[in-house]
């Protein structure tokens, strides 16, 4: 039996389900140690630096305290514990370095393979790290967002002073057994995720009442909230270019790793540090070997003709789909982020279906590519990242204002 999973949303649209918005309560601050040691082996060189780091930081902190407990002058003690102290730093600092770097060289090395949708571990099982996370480890700040099952909050590991986003799923409001199979899916196939353009899923553990998801902290806000502050809420086409790179590349990745993303929108897309991609929320994301899927989910006004067909003309669809819908999605996203809405929005959630399933491909040409009513047709993610409208814009300092947008669309590459 197919499942029918649709978001709705009217425009204008509030901030989405679990998207990590920006807040002011607490600046991002670079950890001062690894929040969570990796299992994986050391290479020798990297073990060899670290033990040093390790040794001599050791001496210092042994020099630090006598020159504390010597009985020589107050101004040669404080002068020479400053300068202990200085070094101090530096050796932290450099500790720190060392044992970043070995976390990445081990979630680099960790396994690329994703098991069934059916495989993923038990929520109610070990949690995955040495030594064990406890919500009493985290200093929780302010609400970021909200999902189906809980909130994310803004966030701070108080051991390390590392900021980050903690999503909390109440396990009361994902009671059912399906509604724990999805939590699992999306924990499963987040956790091998690796991408510079996808938020990272830094570790998760649970306890008796929820189950707690520790994500990389996005504090540029999300796309959606970025396009509404733009003039006629529309980006200049060097940045949309520059979106759909980093965009087209997330997905690329996620496709090779057979992975759909399944729900593309602009509140789904967050903004790093420097402004920079990271795809998030994973609820609807399915791993799939096949490459077909059947069940219906989404947000209206992104899906694909052949999702809405499912919808309003059962007997008329294949009823199955393929990732290309992910493509259907980002050629939607590209038409918003220079006009300033979605090309199939409708007052109504019905005349918004009818508007998808029964549009004939007429009058776009860019992003039209990617708006193929047959999905075997649709560009790649290779050819959107070749483009020359995607290169050329991207690599340049190009400014546009509305008609030139409004041009490209209709007249296209």
């Amino acid at each position: 039996m197919t499942i029918i999973t649709i978001t709705s949303e009217a425009r204008p649209r509030s901030t989405a389900t679990a998207a990590l918005t920006h807040s002011n309560k607490m600046a991002p601050r670079k950890p001062t140690a690894d929040a969570h040691p990796t299992g994986a082996s050391v290479p020798n060189k990297v073990s060899a630096a670290l033990t040093e780091i390790k040794s001599t930081l050791q001496r210092t902190k042994a020099k630090l305290r006598t020159y504390n407990q010597s009985k020589v002058t107050k101004t040669s003690a404080k002068g020479k514990a400053v300068n202990e102290r200085d070094s101090l730093k530096q050796m932290t600092g450099r500790l720190s370095a060392v044992k970043e770097a070995v976390g990445n060289m081990a979630a680099s090395s960790s396994g690329d393979e994703l098991r069934s949708d059916t495989g993923a571990s038990s929520l109610t099982g070990s949690p995955q790290h040495y030594p064990p996370l406890t919500a009493h480890d985290f200093e929780v700040g302010g609400t970021l967002g909200r999902g189906k099952f809980g909130r994310v909050f803004l966030a701070r590991h108080m051991a390390t002073n590392y900021v980050c986003a903690l999503k909390i799923i109440s396990k009361a409001q994902a009671s059912t057994g399906a509604e724990e199979r999805l939590i699992r899916r999306e924990l499963e196939i987040h956790k091998n995720l690796a991408h510079k353009n996808i938020l990272k899923l830094l570790a998760w553990f649970h306890d008796e009442k929820s189950v707690y998801l520790v994500l990389e902290y996005a504090p540029n806000g999300n796309l959606f909230s970025k396009l509404n502050k733009q003039p006629k809420s529309r980006f200049t086409e060097e940045q949309t270019a520059i979106y759909m790179t980093q965009i087209a590349s997330a997905l690329r990745y996620m496709h090779s790793k057979n992975i759909m993303h399944r729900d593309i929108k602009p509140e789904n897309i967050l903004l790093g540090l420097h402004s920079e991609i990271k795809l998030a929320d994973f609820g609807y994301s399915v791993h799939s070997e096949s490459g077909h899927r059947s069940t219906v989910c989404g947000t209206l006004d992104y899906l694909s003709p052949e999702v809405a067909v499912m919808l309003l003309k059962p007997g008329m669809s294949d009823g199955w789909y393929t990732k290309a819908i992910d493509q259907w999605s980002l050629g939607v996203l590209m038409y918003e982020l220079l006009v300033g809405r979605a090309p199939f929005e409708m007052p109504d959630t019905k005349s918004t279906q009818r508007r998808i399933a029964n549009y004939q491909g007429k009058g776009l040409k860019i992003p039209g590519h990617l708006l193929n009513l047959d999905a075997e047709k649709r560009m790649s993610l290779d050819d959107v990242l070749r483009h020359r409208w995607v290169v050329g814009r991207a690599g340049k300092a190009v400014s546009s204002g509305p008609q030139a947008s409004d041009q490209l669309l209709q007249t296209g590459a």
